[in-house]
């Protein structure tokens, strides 16, 4: 299990320090674990200072807008439209994929600290969401 402090949001207008507990998925690519541990080497071996943030620059943690100019290089080149794309795509996506599973709504809310139910109104039903419905519908 890891836990990730969370400092500083639009939707923390308190500025209190929230965990989130996340488990071994079992993936060998998204694993929040295995991404833990590289993190914490990665920041080792770049000397980050214990109390700055694991994923951090010289000059302090890294920002929105530098996240979202990776998002929308990536989109680039893949042949998307970079203007569509931000930080906010990867909260909208994640939202989609959980409710697509079935995962319970208030986990999706509290995990992805929505203050309210917004969330609801992003996803876009995947082909994968809609898996076997005909059959239920019989």
């Amino acid at each position: 299990m890891v836990g990730l402090k969370l400092k500083g949001a639009k939707n923390n207008q308190f500025g209190r320090e929230e965990v989130r507990y996340h488990h071994k998925s079992g993936d060998k690519i998204l694993c929040p674990v295995r991404a833990a541990r590289w993190i914490h080497r990665g920041a080792r071996a770049f000397k980050t200072a214990a109390d700055a943030p694991a994923l951090s620059l010289q000059n302090g943690g890294i920002t929105a807008d530098e996240v979202a100019t990776v998002i929308r290089r990536a989109a680039a080149r893949l042949g998307f439209e970079p203007s569509r794309f931000s930080t906010h795509s990867v909260r909208i996506r994640g939202a989609t994929a959980l409710l697509n599973s079935g995962t319970d709504r208030l986990l999706i809310k509290l995990m992805g600290r929505w203050l309210s139910n917004a969330f609801e109104a992003y996803p876009v039903l995947s082909a994968k969401g809609s898996a076997g419905m005909s059959t239920r519908m019989c």
